[in-house]
């Protein structure tokens, strides 16, 4: 395989899939197979089930190790000499580089059917990959995010982001004990979480009409709450200063399916920020968590089509 083992591995014409080598060729790649250290500058580090043959292990051991060369060659990217807008242009290089394997990786996963079977070889494989990069990308978050134009997100938020991953365990990434973080040339404050859920548009009055619609149309909010209040808390700036409580009438399934066709329009609206907001408020009178919104997650609920059709006076 030619090229970074990131893209080659979930290449549809040659990746992964095309390597029929036996267990004995493997074994003999292993013989003179040199591991490199952990990156000096890596703050995190993966937790993954052991490989139990010799064509996992060979692959864990290049992915780990072209992982690591990665994280080490970010002290080049970011000079100490280096300006600020030459510091930015080197994150967004990065980063859209890591949004491209995690796009691959992705496509890669429902074309191939891989699944969490770490029995299977392939499927080791490229969950061992998946979780490699989405590393990368929180690695390049932790060390040098203050030259991020982007949104920052968790690693719990990037599995969600690429692979629609709303269960990652996100014990199979930690921060190392011994981390030491790179040199910045600005300090920063540790950021706080988000205590809005960004509304990307200033038309903030057909919000307001969807909202009403929805509320006719599935009970959307029983009768303490109005669509406005709603709508105000949604375009909070800072929303733990708001009063409003949200009382919901509708089904948890149904304020679920809402959440997944409003998230697109928001910087952060998600069951994480919802739970955070600690606004929402079911009918039967407990504060809405991200793990209820989790696991009522259904694809087509009741009225699903109207709520389709009235999201779509958002586009």
């Amino acid at each position: 395989m030619k090229g970074s083992i990131f893209s080659s591995l979930v290449s549809i014409t040659s990746g992964l899939h095309r390597d029929n080598r036996q267990e004995k060729d493997f074994k003999y790649l292993l013989s003179d197979f040199k591991l490199n250290q952990k990156a000096k500058n890596a703050v995190f580090k993966v937790n993954f089930k052991k490989p139990l043959n010799a064509k996992k292990e060979y692959y864990q051991k290049l992915i780990f190790n072209e992982t690591e060369n990665t994280v080490a060659s970010f002290v080049k990217e970011f000079p100490k000499n280096a300006t600020t807008p030459e510091n930015k242009y080197s994150y967004t290089i990065l980063l859209n580089k890591f949004d491209k394997y995690l796009n691959d990786i992705a496509i890669y996963i429902t074309k191939r059917g891989i699944t969490a079977d770490f029995n299977n070889d392939d499927n080791y494989i490229i969950n061992y990959l998946k979780v490699s990069v989405i590393r990368l990308y929180a690695e390049l978050q932790e060390q040098y995010g203050q030259f991020s134009v982007n949104t920052k997100f968790s690693i719990a938020e990037i599995a969600e982001k690429y692979f629609n991953d709303e269960t990652f365990d996100i014990s199979l990434i930690e921060k190392s004990t011994t981390k030491k973080v790179a040199t910045k040339t600005t300090s920063k404050k540790k950021a706080k979480p988000k205590t809005s859920f960004g509304y990307k548009s200033n038309d903030t009055s057909t919000l307001l009409t969807v909202l009403k619609q929805i509320n006719l149309k599935i009970d959307l909010l029983d009768n303490r709450t109005t669509g406005e209040q709603l709508h105000a808390l949604l375009l909070a700036k800072d929303f733990s200063n708001t009063e409003s409580q949200i009382y919901l009438q509708c089904e948890t399934t149904q304020f679920s399916y809402l959440v997944t066709k409003l998230k697109p329009f928001f910087n952060g609206f998600n069951p994480t920020s919802i739970e955070r907001s600690e606004k929402f408020v079911t009918k039967t009178g407990t504060l809405l968590k991200a793990n209820n919104l989790h696991k009522n997650k259904v694809h087509n609920p009741k009225e699903k089509e109207e709520i389709d059709k009235i999201i779509q006076q958002l586009q």
